[in-house]
């Protein structure tokens, strides 16, 4: 079962008023980034399910509906979806970040006394990072 098919389940499995709670406090945040209120305010499960893991990826998406799922009080749906997750309900390897899966590698390059300006890299395991300066 992919992410979305466990998110989606997760969230059609609520009761309306939980759905709206659940959708406020994605829009509010709880130790994560929130997702913007008007992305949420029409959203339909799918919608949901879907844009949650647009905004942090699918590894974080679980975790992060489990928080609210937990903050709401319900302990017992938080608990199924971190266990369907952990048993191998993503038919895709996991995501370890909030954003796009990594990009193919990169180069720069620049003209003598250029200056090159690379992003920073935190809160990452992106494994091994190779940087050659040659003159």
């Amino acid at each position: 079962m992919s992410v979305l098919d466990l998110l989606l389940e997760t969230v059609e499995n609520l009761i309306e008023k939980d759905f709206k709670k659940f959708k406020f406090w994605l829009g509010n945040g709880v130790d994560f980034k929130p997702i913007p209120r008007s992305f949420l305010e029409k959203a339909d499960e799918m919608d949901t399910a879907g844009k949650m893991i647009d905004s942090y990826g699918e590894e974080m998406a679980v975790k992060n509906a489990v928080e609210v799922l937990k903050k709401m009080g319900n302990n017992n749906a938080a608990e199924e979806l971190k266990n369907s997750y952990a048993a191998g309900g993503s038919t895709a390897a996991p995501s370890t970040s909030a954003a796009a899966p990594p990009a193919a590698p990169a180069s720069m390059m620049a003209q003598d006394q250029s200056n090159i300006i690379a992003p920073a890299i935190a809160g990452s395991t992106i494994g091994t990072l190779n940087i050659n300066i040659t003159k």
